[in-house]
């Protein structure tokens, strides 16, 4: 009996060893095994780009909805008044050039921040790859580099403007000297930003030609 036992005992072990992997099994299990590892990687790599694309796409609309509200709320406090430069000589009433990058007109911040004797002179401009606000601290400053600047948007590589008057677009404010005695009807700015662009249309506080 005891012989048996151990006989029996023998040959289970014998067939446990048997069913041991072979080299062919072992190589198929790694091919496996390194396929998930590649399928998981990229997946994460992929959730991750695109989580970064979704941030920077959350962090554009974040800044575009601000940097829009101040530039209408500008727009709509504009002031239809002559405005004069260093020398004292009279300009137009609102600036708009392609060629110079830079909008110019004057804001009644009375209506913006309850405050008195506040119209001042306001530039937005294109420079480098930022746009820029410059609040002067009166209409007609005679410092120019007495100034509050801000940057609205960056990372531009691009902005281009738009003045409608009487159904008709321009690229140049004023086109003469009628439209130098006023503000455009709609004034429409585009952004170039790498693959993409957003225009923003604003709506001046406009008024009739000023009297002298």
């Amino acid at each position: 009996m005891v012989l048996l036992g151990v006989r029996v005992k023998t040959k289970i072990s014998q067939t446990f060893l048997n069913k041991g992997f072979t080299l062919l099994e072992v190589l198929i299990s790694l091919i496996i095994l390194s396929i998930i590892a590649v399928v998981s990687t990229n997946f994460l790599q992929s959730s991750v780009v695109l989580k970064n694309q979704a941030d920077n796409k959350l962090e554009m609309i974040r800044e575009f909805d601000l940097g829009s509200h101040i530039l209408r709320r500008d727009f709509l406090a504009s002031v239809n008044a002559p405005m004069r430069d260093s020398f004292g000589n009279r300009i137009s009433s609102f600036i708009g050039s392609n060629s110079e990058q830079k909008l110019i007109l004057q804001t009644n911040l009375k209506k913006i921040d309850l405050i008195e004797n506040s119209i001042v002179r306001i530039e937005y401009a294109f420079e480098a790859d930022s746009f820029v606000r410059k609040q002067y601290f009166s209409a007609n400053p005679y410092f120019q580099s007495e100034l509050i600047e801000s940057t609205i948007f960056s990372n531009i590589d691009q902005v281009t403007f738009s003045f409608l008057n009487q159904g008709r677009w321009s690229d140049e404010w004023p086109l003469g000297a009628i439209t130098s005695r006023k503000i455009p009807e709609l004034v429409k700015i585009t952004f170039q930003k790498k693959d993409y662009s957003f225009d923003l249309i604003v709506n001046p506080n406009i008024k009739h030609v000023y009297q002298n």
